[in-house]
């Protein structure tokens, strides 16, 4: 079994290189055989992971948090390989949802003993990748925000500091949606369009998303929350966005989404661009290790199949 592991420097707030000695001596330790290569930038993470594929890898492993998976799709979907997750990262909301343990030696275990599970993934049509959540509107203005304060702060902080910042002033826009027979003309303060039931750490999207049904969940929020939102945060994990007024919640495999004025977009944290875009499920299109109790519905008796496929 032949695996890649692109390991990121920079996540966790530069835990990841600090890790780089003990991850060697754990792979070694757990008889598994890989070659590490440090990415210092997303173009860098898939031309390892392409390069790596021509030589008969069968496993790329993300050793960072959810922008190094993020980097890593564009040589990874729709192609035999599968993708292993080591998190080192700030949020690790993928690894989170996909139930991979944070604890380095359990994480290489699901390596070993895990199990694949093809997944979907969103694909924009100006040609992004997404494998957890895109978020249109509010939250992108908080990663826009955050990137620039990372420069002088580490971990969960930039986020909080930029999450309170644009809550008291982030303007809702007019939007049109658009998917099937639905439509919605009107404001919109923030959309989001999900494969994964939480993100940023904690918040709760949805109860009712799929990881390979073909659908993704969005959510609407038509009108800017007051500060009193404030107060029901700490119920956000467990309610979810449904708490927030107006919220609106619905399924499809396509949406079309137009803004005036155009607004930011991200995808897994990292930002995509700006409106107009239209999202579209592509089921099935990626392949991750999973721990054996997350990929009980996969039909696949051994590793070796899966990776001849």
């Amino acid at each position: 079994m032949k695996i890649q592991c692109i390991l990121n420097p920079a996540s966790g707030g530069g835990r990841g290189e600090k890790i780089l000695p003990l991850l060697k001596s754990q792979l070694k330790r757990l008889g598994l055989t890989a070659d590490l290569a440090l990415s210092h930038h997303p173009r860098e993470a898939q031309e390892i992971a392409l390069r790596s594929q021509k030589r008969g890898c069968e496993i790329v492993v993300a050793c960072g948090g959810d922008g190094t998976i993020h980097a890593l799709l564009p040589a990874l979907v729709e192609r035999p390989v599968a993708l292993g997750v080591i998190p080192m990262g700030t949020a690790n909301d993928l690894a989170r949802n996909w139930r991979i343990p944070f604890q380095l030696k359990r994480a290489l275990l699901v390596l070993r003993q895990g199990r694949p599970k093809a997944v979907d993934v969103i694909r924009t049509d100006s040609g992004k990748w997404i494998a957890g959540t895109a978020g249109i509107g509010f939250d992108a203005s908080v990663v826009q925000q955050a990137e620039w304060l990372r420069k002088v702060a580490k971990g969960i902080l930039p986020f909080s500091i930029a999450f309170f910042s644009e809550l008291s002033r982030y303007p809702t826009s007019m939007v049109s949606l658009r998917t099937g027979d639905w439509e919605y003309e009107g404001p919109a303060w923030q959309i989001l369009l999900t494969k994964i039931a939480r993100y940023a750490y904690i918040f709760r999207i949805t109860t009712s998303v799929e990881g390979d049904n073909g659908l993704m969940d969005f959510c609407l929020i038509p009108e800017a929350p007051n500060l009193g939102v404030i107060t029901a945060l700490p119920k956000l994990p467990f309610l979810g966005l449904k708490k927030l007024p107006g919220a609106v919640f619905r399924t499809a495999p396509l949406l079309e989404v137009k803004s005036s004025p155009p607004v930011s977009i991200h995808g897994d944290g990292d930002l995509l661009g700006q409106t107009p875009e239209t999202f579209r499920v592509v089921p099935k299109a990626l392949r991750v290790i999973l721990p054996r109790e997350t990929s009980t519905s996969l039909r696949v008796k051994s590793l070796a199949p899966f990776l001849k496929a």
